[in-house]
């Protein structure tokens, strides 16, 4: 299993080409443990790559969530994308960038820009511009502050409404031309992404807290 390594912090499987792990970037590697070597053996042949994201999950996610799904799908679409252009990808620190006002539109502007880049390289049409996707990150960056300083209570349903479709669209648009691209570069050995803990997470504590809120109001 020549054709990979193991990054000797956390374990993040990588090829041998890679000079720092796309999980945590670290830049020191193992050879790989032998119940891992084995499991990649057997996924190999044939490949079955579980990178697709339904735009039905995305929104009902988003919703349930009450926008923090955005979090979540940074990181794990981020570091999908690692694979893809053999970049160094931070997808953990790239998701939390999206709480720091205006320097998440550069982040933002730069994960659009990527996969609008692939999607054109591979022949994939596609709508997605990032110049309008960095608008509506900032309207909803906007809308999102404006919440927090309005008391009428009609207004304070209506502009957490407005910022989670603003970063619902923000989510599915990205994620539509993600999917098309992987569709054209994988095929027939492309399946569904599961869903995982941390995904489930962060949609429960949205419940949780959109609960709360309902409670106290």
């Amino acid at each position: 299993m020549s054709d990979y390594k193991q990054c000797s912090r956390c374990n993040e499987v990588a090829t041998t080409n890679s000079r720092f792990c796309v999980q945590c970037g670290h830049s020191t590697f193992t050879d790989l443990a032998a119940n891992v070597a084995e499991r990649i053996s057997d996924s190999e042949n044939p490949t079955t790559l579980f990178l697709r994201i339904e735009s039905s999950r995305l929104i009902i996610a988003s919703i349930l969530s009450g926008g923090l799904y955005i979090f979540y799908w940074l990181y794990i679409t981020w570091k999908q994308l690692a694979k893809e252009t053999n970049d160094q990808h931070f997808p953990i620190w790239h998701a939390l960038t999206w709480a720091v006002p205006f320097y998440q539109l550069t982040r933002l502007h730069h994960h659009a820009t990527v996969i609008q880049d692939l999607a054109s390289r591979a022949g994939v049409p596609t709508t997605l511009n990032a110049g309008t996707v960095v608008a509506l990150g900032f309207a909803s960056f906007g809308i999102g502050l404006a919440s927090l300083f309005t008391f009428h209570p009609v207004l304070s349903f209506v502009l957490p409404v407005m910022d989670i479709t603003l970063t619902t669209t923000i989510i599915v648009w990205n994620q539509g031309a993600l999917n098309a691209y992987w569709v054209t570069r994988y095929g027939e050995n492309l399946e569904s992404a599961p869903i995982e803990k941390a995904e489930g997470l962060i949609v429960l504590f949205g419940i949780s807290s959109l609960a709360w809120i309902f409670i106290l109001t």
